[in-house]
């Protein structure tokens, strides 16, 4: 009754047209023309706090598994000092740690053992593996290379807490001209003239604290737009999370990026203002209801998650698919609470031991299976609304061009009943094993409108139920290009 197609997964990113021209109505990317939900790995402020970590490695395991973006966070300073009474637990040794900005030559010693930032100097140079600049280029166009996009968050350093401020380049312990006591700092995000630039002043030693942050963080943001910004890859965001204070500075800082022309991530809140939306952060949160909220809101814009919990395990697949049937981008998490302390982004510093590589490169194969499917599979991506009501039996979620195509994730049950528009006996019927992507030859029996799946577990899989006069997309072929 049912057949089958082949399984086949397409070569589908040449980059163009991101910055302000997305696809459609706005809940997707527009990537070589065609409307895409992004899948990536996130790399945290791993990536570019230390240089011992291959990034090229991690750039190839991803595009290799099949995503279609990456995300790092810019600054966060290392955490340690240089004798090793205090060392990160992630690395479990004393690495060499990098920031946007220079170190003074001599003078006093910062928190970590060495000498102080000089924040009007930037970490300047040609070795990637030494210095920040050439690092986060070289990760860009490496990006590029394996069509990824590369995501990055902006600010502010990871101050949230006074045990992080105390390692941050601003603070006056480090070179700075802050001082915060408060549990949770602020004093790194309030600036002079919210809504005025005064990144063109000269500098002046006079200026209020306010006036010297604001001044730092637009340098600070017009060098990185000018680093990366015409690789022609890249998409930026606000804050790393939302779990603590923006200051004064939200509204700000979207007018800057979008007045030069880069994609803005940044709350839904700010909808209006921004070219794609967050909402909320922390354990818990059911982000398919998220996206599919912020699906219905207009002005439309894509929503994006960076940071979910659980870290292991099949909740990762359960957030990965409620979130694309909800019409979301996701990024994983790849830093927090894995197998062991040292398993995630760091498992590429060969220094770093009991890393279990093993069970990032599993989460990076479920990760690119499902970027495949929806961007690959598909032939009504862009048509295609959340529909979690076709699902009469079985827990999970639905994405669908009503009579026409269906993509439902199935959590569990071992089997499950969707009713469909029209004869299910029209429609061809895949299913897949998100844990390997494996094809399966579907238990599939058409009751009416109805269609009964049965799977071979208890496990979760996903359906494809396509008209058989649907066409599956062509694989393009342009020049690979962002226009930001």
């Amino acid at each position: 009754m049912f057949s089958s197609r082949s399984f086949t997964f397409f070569c589908l990113f040449s980059l163009t047209a991101l910055g302000q021209a997305l696809e459609g109505d706005g809940h997707l990317m527009s990537v070589g023309g065609r409307p895409v939900l992004l899948v990536g790995d996130s790399g945290t402020h791993c990536v570019m706090q230390n240089p011992n970590i291959n990034y090229r490695a991690w750039i190839d395991d991803c595009a290799d598994a099949g995503m279609n973006a990456i995300h790092v966070w810019s600054i966060v300073a290392p955490r340690q000092t240089q004798e090793g009474k205090t060392v990160e637990k992630r690395y479990g040794y004393v690495y060499p740690g990098i920031t946007p900005w220079a170190r003074r030559n001599g003078g006093p010693l910062a928190r970590d053992g060495l000498s102080q930032w000089d924040l009007r100097q930037f970490d300047e140079g040609d070795d990637p593996s030494r210095q920040y600049w050439p690092r986060m280029r070289d990760l860009c166009q490496y990006a590029k290379q394996k069509n990824l996009l590369v995501g990055i968050t902006v600010f502010f350093g990871w101050p949230k807490h006074g045990r992080d401020w105390v390692w941050h380049p601003f603070n006056t312990a480090n070179g700075g001209h802050l001082t915060d006591e408060k549990l949770f700092v602020t004093a790194v995000q309030i600036i002079a003239t919210p809504g005025r630039e005064m990144l063109e002043r000269p500098w002046s030693d006079a200026w209020s604290d306010a006036q010297k942050t604001q001044w730092l963080w637009e340098r600070f943001a017009v060098k990185l737009l000018k680093e990366t910004q015409s690789i022609g890859n890249t998409f930026y965001i606000f804050m790393d999370e939302r779990s603590y204070s923006e200051g004064n500075c939200g509204d700000h800082f979207a007018k800057f990026f979008r007045r030069r022309n880069a994609f803005w991530i940044d709350g839904q809140f700010r909808r209006d203002l921004v070219d794609g939306v967050v909402e909320g952060h922390g354990s818990g949160r059911d982000v398919n209801r998220y996206a599919r909220r912020s699906f219905e809101v207009k002005p439309h814009r894509p929503f994006f998650e960076f940071e979910l919990t659980p870290y292991q395990g099949a909740g990762v697949r359960h957030n990965l698919y409620a979130c694309l049937l909800g019409v979301g981008h996701l990024f994983f998490h790849n830093d927090e609470r894995q197998e062991t302390v040292s398993t995630g982004i760091m498992s590429y510093d060969p220094n770093v031991k009991n890393s279990r590589r093993d069970a990032v490169r599993e989460r990076q194969r479920w990760l690119g299976i499902a970027c495949r499917l929806l961007n690959g599979r598909l032939a009504e991506l862009g048509e295609m609304a959340p529909t979690n009501e076709v699902i009469q039996k079985g827990e999970g979620y639905c994405l669908a061009l009503l009579g026409q195509e269906y993509i439902a994730y199935i959590k569990s049950g071992g089997q499950a009943v969707l009713r469909l528009v029209g004869v299910t006996a029209d429609y061809e019927v895949t299913v897949v094993n998100p844990r390997t992507g494996q094809q399966i030859k579907p238990s599939a029996i058409a009751k009416g409108s109805e269609l009964h799946v049965k799977f071979p577990d208890e496990m979760d899989w996903v359906v494809l139920a396509q008209r058989r006069s649907a066409s599956l997309p062509k694989p393009n072929t342009e020049p690979r290009r962002v226009k930001n």
